[in-house]
């Protein structure tokens, strides 16, 4: 699971530089707090399976990604408020960001909820 989150990552890492490198820098950083939860959450779990070798259950990935979702949200709505100039525009993308990224943690949740096994 911690290779397709951080390969959903580089994919809008790869767009955030499309948009920096085309001189629409306000898209870009807009762009950025989309990758915040798979970045986060596949860098940790990474971290938690190849360097440390430590074994987990499934609260450490719920907790992970309800917090990761949590600060993302809080970063659309304020690169919404701050660099998005019309409000129809902000409506949009306030509303297509944060339900894709609800809807990727809400996905990643059910990943781990299915491929950790229970312990009783």
């Amino acid at each position: 699971m911690a290779g397709e989150c951080l390969v959903i990552a580089l994919i809008l890492g790869v767009l955030n530089i499309g948009f920096f490198r085309a001189h629409r820098k306000n898209w870009g950083l807009a762009v950025l707090p989309l990758g915040f939860v798979p970045m986060v959450t596949g860098a940790v779990i990474w971290f938690m399976d190849m360097i440390f070798n430590v074994q987990y259950t499934f609260v450490l990935p719920m907790v992970l990604i309800v917090v990761s979702l949590f600060i993302s949200c809080v970063w659309i709505a304020i690169a919404c408020w701050i660099l998005i100039k019309t409000k129809k525009l902000r409506i949009y993308y306030l509303v297509s960001s944060i339900t894709f990224v609800f809807v990727l943690s809400l996905i990643m949740l059910l990943k781990f909820y299915f491929a950790i096994p229970m312990q009783l």
